[in-house]
């Protein structure tokens, strides 16, 4: 039995008594987890792979079942790619799903984001509410988080980047073992739906969505869970498989899988708007040309719209030049831009320019755009502790100017929609700082609002105030209250003018 990224080998115990009347049962914990050593931030299949094949040498096993959760079923399936003749069969609860969605990539993402800059108890209690539908256990649930402050972080956020490439369905296709998939009717991310387009494409697989259940499935329904899984050891080859539904399926599935995949892997046009402006055309920088002829403006309208039509540009970009003028300039600009994108004569080009419409032809990572949606992730957020977790990531990511440069209509409403879901963060991380007892790590929340955000200052001012007044700091005391006085005292930005 091998168990998922994070947690440990007893989180097995609930499945074991069930089943070692019946059979040999071997667990182990796996590197960076539970009582083994403290882990390898250049983790590998191969080494992962080496240690389990080690430990089975050592106890003279030459035959195995691979019983895998969560991280744990792609080492099995690894394991069984390596080693085919020692397993028997596979049974794999809730793997990572292994199908390019976007929705899926940003679930792995907080993960590693919890991981890497907010507390491991931050990251075990939003797992528990993941992985169990018993997380309203209070004991189940220190469990997991205890599990997960054991955890090495660098391991884990590596298991993650391992388990979530997109070559894992060859490994699969290639097997030709008998495999059970486990889902659990409650779990949010390898869903019953999920786990039946996996089934699809698999050729030997039988498929039970344990209901009442998420991930652990062995926690949730320990009994419903091992009836399964011993009537598959036993009979482990799934019938009726083969008839020419679930062929044609299977080969639609795959075909679907695999141009998701080859899109996701495609030629990609890298823009970086935050702290400076930079774009990168796969792995080759474009480094001049993007202070002219509104070329920012150009692309980042692209970045976010890769198709879009001649009046479509001139109305978002300047819509306050006549019309027949915008559109005799936008030729001069589309073809400075075009010169910009020129790729290699080997490479697919990545604009095509037409008489009506302008496309992007790469695939696009903005991190403009993905800090945005982001931000609106981080506001939807309901819990408390992982929505602050989340709030330290994006501070992290947020440095120098926003868009520098960029001040076409289309960037500064952009710009707008940033600081105002910016502004609102600031302010409720500042408050969770404050409210928990960590005034200090609200410091830099706060500075980083009086930076990007809208509101009105005095705000700021005065969480900083009382900060500085609880920790006695005079000097910082003096400057706040003197910037307060001074916005206070200031006209209008109307009387100004």
């Amino acid at each position: 039995m091998i168990h998922g990224a994070g947690l440990n080998s007893t989180f097995w115990q609930s499945l074991v008594p069930l089943l070692e009347s019946r059979y040999s049962i071997l667990l182990y914990d796996l590197s960076g987890h539970g009582q083994s050593s403290e882990g390898h931030a250049d983790l590998s299949w191969e080494l992962l792979i080496g240690e389990l094949h080690g430990l089975l040498r050592s106890l003279r096993l030459d035959r195995v079942i691979l019983m895998g959760h969560d991280f744990g079923a792609h080492l099995a399936v690894q394991f069984a790619a390596a080693y085919g003749s020692m397993v028997e069969s596979l049974i794999l609860i809730s793997p990572f799903a292994h199908i390019p969605l976007t929705s899926l990539h940003k679930e792995y993402k907080l993960r590693v984001s919890l991981a890497k800059k907010a507390a491991r108890q931050t990251l075990g209690e939003a797992m528990a509410k993941r992985m169990s539908v018993k997380h309203a256990d209070t004991v189940l649930t220190q469990r997991i988080v205890q599990a997960f402050e054991r955890v090495h972080s660098p391991t884990y956020a590596r298991m993650l980047e391992l388990a979530t490439k997109p070559f894992f369905l060859k490994d699969y296709l290639v097997l030709q073992k008998p495999v059970l998939l486990l889902s659990g009717e409650e779990d949010p991310v390898f869903t019953p739906a999920l786990a039946g387009l996996t089934h699809a494409q698999l050729e030997t697989t039988a498929f039970l969505v344990v209901p009442d259940a998420s991930s652990l499935v062995f926690v949730d329904q320990p009994i419903y869970a091992s009836d399964w899984i011993d009537s598959f050891i036993r009979k482990p080859l799934p019938g009726q498989r083969n008839n020419a539904i679930n062929r044609e399926l299977q080969q639609h599935v795959q075909h679907l899988t695999k141009q998701g995949y080859e899109h996701w892997s495609g030629n990609r046009i890298r823009i970086r708007c935050l702290g400076k402006f930079e774009v990168w055309l796969n792995d080759r920088i474009v480094p001049d040309g993007w202070g002219t002829r509104y070329a920012k403006s150009l692309m980042i309208y692209l970045a976010f719209h890769p198709t879009a039509t001649r009046e479509q540009l001139c109305e978002a970009l300047f819509p306050e030049i006549e019309h027949p003028n915008a559109m005799r300039n936008l030729r001069v600009y589309l073809s400075h831009f075009a010169k910009l994108l020129e790729t290699e004569d080997t490479e697919k080009p990545c604009l095509t320019i037409g008489r009506d419409v302008v496309k992007l032809n790469y695939l696009v990572d903005c991190d403009l755009m993905e800090f945005l949606n982001d931000l609106q992730q981080v506001a939807a957020e309901q819990d408390s502790e992982v929505k602050y977790g989340l709030c330290e990531d994006l501070l992290s990511r947020l440095s120098g100017k926003l868009m520098p440069g960029c001040y076409d209509p289309f960037a500064l409403s952009l710009k707008e929609k940033v600081e105002q879901l910016w502004e609102g963060i600031t302010l409720w991380a500042a408050d969770y700082c404050m409210l928990t007892g960590k005034s200090g790590q609200a410091i830099p929340f706060l500075l980083s609002g009086l930076q990007h955000g809208l509101a009105d200052e005095t705000l700021y001012y005065d969480r900083l105030i009382a900060i500085y007044q609880k920790n006695g700091n005079t000097k910082e005391l003096r400057k706040w209250i003197r910037k307060k006085r001074n916005s206070l005292s200031a006209p209008p930005a109307e009387d100004k003018l």
